[in-house]
């Protein structure tokens, strides 16, 4: 069963970013996403930590380290839901599908690496798809914009 795909109406793209896969490009890609989203600074935290787990998991486990291959972000933003799309070119890797549920309840040092990282991810968004078609994994996340939450004073 597929998923219908979802109706981005007046589809804005925000952010195109290509990074080299390295782990110390992630701070300069979660420069740009505080840049892109700067009206909304709560939803840039989610997004960065999401990419920050999802392509530190493409590096590490997807493209095994190899150092200089580009991994792709873009982030677009629709009347209702805010869209970030991750490319890379590594293998067959669906994280959401192959990485161990996290065990909540056992200590830090024995839990599987990774499996915390997405359930993170499924937790700060409402939808999370990986596919891929042949020449690298797509990863697709979405969140709702609903109103940013007033600070309580």
């Amino acid at each position: 069963m597929g998923h219908a795909p979802l109706q981005l109406k007046n589809k804005t793209l925000l952010l195109h970013y290509r990074l080299a896969s390295r782990l110390e490009q992630i701070a300069l890609l979660a420069a740009a996403v505080e840049n892109a989203l700067a009206d909304r600074p709560d939803l840039a935290f989610a997004v960065n930590l999401c990419l920050e787990e999802l392509i530190t998991n493409t590096i590490q486990h997807g493209l095994q380290g190899a150092p200089d291959r580009q991994i792709q972000v873009r982030l677009s933003r629709s009347d209702k839901w805010l869209e970030v799309m991750l490319r890379d070119d590594a293998p067959p890797f669906d994280p959401f599908v192959q990485a161990p549920a996290p065990q909540l309840d056992s200590g830090v040092d024995e839990r599987a690496v990774g499996g915390l990282g997405v359930h993170l991810v499924k937790s700060l968004m409402d939808d999370v798809r990986a596919f891929y078609d042949g020449s690298g994994n797509l990863i697709v996340l979405f969140k709702t914009l609903k109103p940013a939450e007033k600070e309580a004073r």
